[in-house]
């Protein structure tokens, strides 16, 4: 048997080994845009006898989002963690994999319902759904609405218990590769948007969020819903801003990201395609 890759989530409270590796898949479904709070999700699939915790069931937060499909997430952190599908397999999200897997994405998924904001500039190979299902299902989700800078932008949680209002331009926004990023969003990259602070209201729920700093950070948080593990907005109140993570968004921003950054920390398994400036730091 090969050596286990290994995973765990931003703060290291759940941890897991998987035995056998399998080609990656990009899912933009909006369930995976919501809880991941970005573009798009990235998995890998397992047996149930290829995979095991090894770290922190307990603090684990199972969440199904539709019938017998079990997402799971960290309970201190909000890292999407190992799921369960509805016929047992495992889906194991790439963004938290410690080391190279040493696989790559292969397809993607639910494209018709991808975030209007990202570009399709791959050769991988496309599916409206699961290869081999006739069409959407549950998972895939309204189609986001058009921008308009006439109104409020919305944005929620998947569970629908958070929700908040945007009441100024998303002017700015990037995609950034840190591997603290890909480990607190379980994916490629996060992809957050940034607005004055006092533009950010949350209309519904704030007690339902969760927010996660980590110790040794200067900046760096994590906000989450503590039913379904959404990634949310979160303030910055030393620095004035608010972070918008645009997977949460109901309706597509004014821009979408206008630059890569922490390029030389990006997960060697996502290869950039296109055409955006890139930046090794910030």
């Amino acid at each position: 048997m090969a050596d286990p890759h290994s995973g765990g989530c931003l703060c290291g409270a759940v941890r897991w080994a998987v035995d056998a590796v399998t080609p990656l898949a990009h899912c933009h479904c909006s369930v995976c845009r919501k809880i991941h709070g970005t573009a798009f999700a990235t998995y890998m699939a397992a047996q149930p006898n290829e995979f095991r915790f090894t770290k922190g069931e307990p603090a684990i937060t199972w969440y199904e989002s539709s019938p017998g499909f079990r997402r799971a997430f960290c309970s201190h952190c909000g890292s999407v963690v190992p799921g369960i599908g509805e016929d047992g397999h495992r889906f194991i999200p790439a963004g938290c994999f410690d080391t190279d897997p040493g696989v790559v994405p292969k397809i993607h998924l639910f494209t018709p319902y991808k975030a209007d904001w990202y570009a399709l500039d791959d050769s991988l190979r496309q599916f409206d759904a699961f290869p081999g299902k006739d069409g959407p299902t549950e998972l895939s989700g309204p189609a986001m609405s058009a921008p308009t800078s006439l109104r409020k932008k919305t944005g929620s949680c998947q569970c629908g218990r958070c929700a908040y209002e945007v009441t100024a331009p998303i002017e700015y926004a990037h995609n950034c590769h840190c591997g603290r990023c890909r480990k607190a969003l379980s994916a490629a990259y996060g992809a957050n948007g940034f607005v004055s602070i006092d533009a950010l209201t949350f209309s519904r729920g704030e007690e339902h969020i969760v927010r996660y700093r980590l110790a040794d950070a200067e900046v760096f948080a994590q906000a989450f819903c503590k039913t379904c593990g959404s990634i949310l907005p979160r303030r910055e109140q030393h620095r004035g801003i608010a972070v918008i993570p645009l997977g949460s968004l109901d309706s597509a921003p004014e821009t979408g990201p206008v630059r890569h950054i922490f390029v030389d920390s990006k997960a060697p398994w996502f290869e950039i395609k296109d055409n955006l400036p890139q930046a090794a730091t910030i």
